[in-house]
């Protein structure tokens, strides 16, 4: 494990239990806050290839409930929303490294491009995962960002492991100044604040000691977008061709497109694209512990990390730009109610998920929007697939 990960990780197995036993917690964030509490991650089955080139293609095993999984993705699609278009627009599962089911709206397919929003947060978060490897940025220094390191300002605290867990006290929550378009996100993505996002993310003082308090920000995740660009050169080109370089290529997520700001920054908290068959190869990435066909390319431990929640009182399933499937406290919400406690997932507004089961070896990924359907709605079709596919051996449910 990457020595600063091990650090870290320590440090978030004793913050966490102390946390989880003041709020009564201990079984949802207790024992999940050690990485060594989480399920093994499941190798590459033999013989399976790896997709690079393309997902291989197999019928669900025997031990599969096919009724069931029919079932599920016939009530993924029953909404149906404006233009009579069903809510969601892909639906793709993985098991043990091969598609064994994928269905796709009228008007789509396996090479259409889907918006991440927040999944692009998912996506910021392994692109930092990769310079940590490199030893080109480390989780517990201070952030380099120059604005927070002069005249005495008390932002020059902040790591970089504040700012991925969220916990980094900048007042730049998505709802600071009211809802839609008058809140700072709003402003941030759509406003004259637009053109140079990190410059606005960046501008906001600290309201919370670090790792005291936790609060989703789409602006947290554009400094450690902006972070990450300046490392490998601060351009446009540059940040593309990391991407491109230790990432896309590597995984083979050809259709996957980034966008930038006027400023020439990536919009890392919410604008990335790809097809669902692309988006299963991320997930399938930290399915198989950041290593691809035998290269690694996250982290050692950095899943283990990814799995871990933050260190705030008032957070028990955001982790480092992921979800876990935790009993949430105050006003946080469960990942997935009747999935098992191992899934984690990246996910964005208007529904879209790329869910990881590790006790089931599965992939699943959900695309589309929300136009009339509820968040239940979008869940239940998710944890009915799940529960067609028995648990791996000596892994339990």
């Amino acid at each position: 494990m990457h020595p600063s990960i091990r650090r870290l990780a320590a440090t978030l197995a004793w913050a966490c239990a102390l946390l989880a036993g003041a709020a009564g917690h201990a079984a949802a964030a207790g024992g999940a806050a050690d990485p060594g509490a989480w399920v093994p991650l499941p190798p590459q089955p033999a013989g399976v290839p790896w997709p690079a080139d393309a997902w291989p293609e197999a019928e669900p095993a025997p031990a599969v409930d096919r009724a069931a999984l029919a079932a599920a993705l016939e009530r993924a699609f029953a909404a149906v929303g404006r233009a009579g278009v069903p809510d969601t627009r892909a639906f793709l599962v993985v098991h043990r490294g091969a598609v064994v089911a994928e269905r796709y709206a009228p008007g789509f397919d396996r090479t259409s491009r889907f918006h991440s929003w927040s999944m692009a947060k998912s996506v910021t978060q392994a692109l930092a995962g990769i310079l940590v490897r490199q030893g080109r940025l480390a989780l517990d220094a201070p952030a380099p960002v120059p604005a927070w390191h002069g005249n005495g300002d008390p932002r020059h605290v902040v790591t970089l492991n504040h700012l991925l867990h969220m916990t980094s006290g900048l007042d730049n929550a998505d709802e600071r100044g009211g809802e839609g378009p008058s809140s700072l996100v709003g402003r941030m993505i759509f406003g004259a604040e637009a053109r140079d996002q990190f410059a606005y993310a960046a501008s906001f003082p600290l309201a919370h000691e670090p790792d005291s308090h936790w609060a989703y920000s789409t602006a947290t995740s554009t400094i450690v977008a902006a972070v990450v660009q300046r490392a490998v050169g601060g351009s446009r080109e540059d940040m593309l061709r990391f991407m491109r370089g230790e990432l896309l290529g590597p995984l083979g997520m050809r259709s996957a497109v980034a966008e930038f700001d006027a400023a020439g920054t990536f919009m890392g908290g919410g604008f990335f694209w790809a097809s669902a068959r692309d988006w299963a190869r991320f997930g399938y990435l930290y399915l198989r512990d950041g290593v691809w066909d035998g290269r690694r390319i996250l982290p050692e431990g950095w899943v283990d990390y990814t799995r871990t929640p933050a260190p705030a009182p008032n957070n028990a399933t955001h982790t480092a730009h992921f979800w876990v499937n935790r009993a949430p406290v105050g006003d946080q919400w469960r990942l997935l109610p009747r999935g098992p406690e191992s899934a984690f997932s990246a996910s964005g507004a208007h529904g879209q998920w790329v869910l990881l089961v590790p006790t089931h070896d599965l992939v699943v990924v959900r695309l589309g929007e929300m136009q009339s359907s509820s968040w239940e709605e979008v869940k239940e079709p998710l944890a009915r697939v799940i529960e067609a596919f028995p648990p791996l051996p000596a892994q339990g449910g």
